[in-house]
């Protein structure tokens, strides 16, 4: 049986935005953060929105993994991440987004669309969908074209099926 998407606390709720604080600024991943949020702001289509923090208390922190001993392993062919989020009483109250430290591909759209997944996680949902930015195994060609299968939609452009817009609105 699959887990059902979860909503974040009614306070963190009502104001539709997440923040975030970026500690993976560093190689690979150096700009993608920062890169990852209007796209995925657009893509939502106001579902829920992220906002950059530089310091202080967010609600979701980004990681690399493999730094510490509770990180998630993710492996050295990683073409994906892990988000992790603590839930109280009432909702999410908080989330992890763990990166890999050497992702398999390093094109710039591979580390997008893992950082937009994962941002998606992030906000509550849980199962994956069958197309889009929310699948689970891309199709990535040498030029970074990604699609869910041969032959689909590819990405760039990015984009979230119209199924994981309604089940994110439906949680938020």
């Amino acid at each position: 049986m699959s887990k059902p998407d979860t909503s974040w606390t009614p306070k963190i709720r009502e104001k539709k935005l997440l923040t975030i604080r970026n500690d993976a600024e560093i190689g690979v991943w150096s700009g993608v953060v920062a890169e990852a949020i209007p796209i995925f702001n657009q893509k939502m289509m106001n579902a829920v929105k992220y906002e950059l923090v530089a310091e202080g208390h967010a609600n979701v922190i980004v990681k690399i993994a493999g730094g510490r001993k509770d990180d998630p392993k993710l492996g050295a062919t990683a073409t994906h991440g892990v988000a992790r989020r603590w839930i109280g009483n009432r909702g999410v109250e908080e989330a992890e987004i763990y990166l890999p430290a050497q992702p398999s591909q390093g094109h710039k759209n591979v580390l997008l669309m893992i950082m937009l997944h994962e941002m998606a996680h992030a906000a509550g949902l849980e199962n994956h969908a069958s197309d889009g930015l929310f699948m689970t195994l891309p199709n990535i060609s040498a030029t970074g074209k990604i699609s869910a299968t041969k032959g689909g939609k590819s990405m760039p452009p990015f984009f979230f099926s119209n199924k994981t817009v309604v089940r994110m609105r439906a949680i938020w």
